[in-house]
């Protein structure tokens, strides 16, 4: 079953890998990528220019960290649908980002189920 009706993602991975493999389970899933960011500048960027429905941030990137691209997105759009994903499952870490706004958490390397399970408590689907 899919999830996504057209829902508008924007994925934010420093890893063209990992970026690769949530947009092809998105896609699969029917939603629509509208953008792919690999740092933490170009994530604002992209996120102010489209405005997506659901956002997986990474928390470890270049330039700027996730977790401030977090507390700037959600200062200036509360209503943001954001999963934070990382390699780090460190407790304080999430609590902080779930605290700041972050819907859901998801852990490298991911397991599709769980990704897609995170995507639809975020998105009220669960």
């Amino acid at each position: 079953m899919t999830v996504g009706s057209g829902q508008s993602v924007l994925i934010v991975d420093d890893s063209p890998v990992m970026r690769q493999m949530l947009f092809k389970l998105f896609d699969s899933q029917g939603f629509n990528v509208v953008g792919q960011a690999s740092d933490g500048e170009e994530a604002l960027r992209m996120f102010e220019e489209l405005k997506p429905e659901l956002t997986t941030l990474d928390i470890v990137m270049p330039k700027l960290r996730g977790t401030d691209v977090l507390e700037r997105l959600m200062a200036k759009y509360p209503d943001s649908r954001i999963i934070m994903a990382s390699s780090v499952s460190d407790a304080r870490t999430v609590m902080h980002c779930l605290k700041i706004g972050a819907k859901q958490y998801i852990i490298k390397p991911y397991d599709e189920e769980k990704v897609m399970q995170a995507v639809r408590k975020a998105l009220d689907l669960a």
